[in-house]
């Protein structure tokens, strides 16, 4: 029996366990059978906690590793606090995309602000072979070519503004920009409408997931890109409307703010 916990952020949904507790296992077998929804768990992430120094080891739940989750961490966070792995509002965690400060502003509901530090727009940065930054990236999708801008933003991002981020087609689409070739490791692709200058609708297909309820390094990238076309404003709060709930991303400089919830489903023990 594997002790496992179950957390969402806005619908976004993780299995979260000490590190320690899953010493011996396949990752590659184990992560795919519990994060199945059908056999398993069911979730769109695998989280393993690191107590020394205070690190997040995240997967896709297809079993690959990514850089970093932003719904993700304020689940790791909320999983630490509840396990009394650390005491305080003040979290230093590290990940693969850099260390990131997480405060805690509220324990029932829970509520937190994760400093997701800045956007890097070096064609390096999301593995593509481009002069520049791929702002109106041209990439081609069933002989057509379409403008996406694409960065790094705690991990591999593009942003794409269209119509109806709900409509099936579209989010087809959007699962074809992914798999490009263009994009050596894949990309998420984040579907976005404007709604106001403070206000953004946003879908999202993760790589190694598929749509997903919510994704909050894509609701950072999707701020960003806001504000450099013009829709939002830089200091001003932009709330972005997810299927599973709201993120409120700030972005002051060349820095990203993001606050949200997280919710624990349930604690217990998996047999796999």
């Amino acid at each position: 029996m594997l002790p496992a916990s179950k957390y969402h952020g806005c619908g976004n949904d993780f299995i979260i366990l000490r590190e320690e507790d899953a010493a011996g296992y396949d990752l590659k077998t184990l992560i795919p059978a519990v994060c199945d929804r059908h056999t398993g768990l069911g979730a769109d992430g695998f989280i393993l906690v690191r107590t020394c120094p205070l690190t997040m080891i995240f997967y896709n739940c297809d079993g690959s590793r990514a850089p970093m989750c932003g719904n993700g961490i304020r689940c790791f966070a909320k999983f630490c606090l509840d396990e009394g792995l650390v005491d305080g509002e003040c979290l230093a965690v590290e990940t693969l995309a850099g260390p990131k400060m997480v405060t805690v502003a509220s324990r029932d509901p829970f509520l937190a602000q994760v400093a997701m530090g800045k956007a890097d727009f070096s064609p390096e940065s999301i593995g593509v072979e481009h002069s520049g930054p791929a702002l109106d990236f041209p990439v081609p999708v069933e002989g057509k070519k379409i403008l996406v801008d694409s960065f790094f933003m705690s991990t591999v991002h593009t942003v794409w503004f269209v119509k109806d981020p709900e409509d099936s087609q579209t989010q087809r689409i959007a699962g074809l920009i992914c798999e490009s070739p263009l994009y050596r490791e894949k990309t998420n692709v984040n579907m976005v409408r404007v709604l106001n200058r403070h206000t953004i609708q946003m879908r999202t297909w993760e790589r190694g997931v598929g749509m997903t309820l919510a994704c909050g390094t894509g609701a950072c990238a999707s701020a960003v890109a806001a504000i450099l076309c013009g829709h939002c404003k830089e200091g001003e709060d932009i709330v972005v409307k997810l299927r599973g709930g709201d993120l409120t991303i700030r972005v002051e400089g060349s820095r990203v703010w993001m606050t949200g919830e997280a919710v624990t489903v349930f604690e217990g023990t998996v047999t796999v």
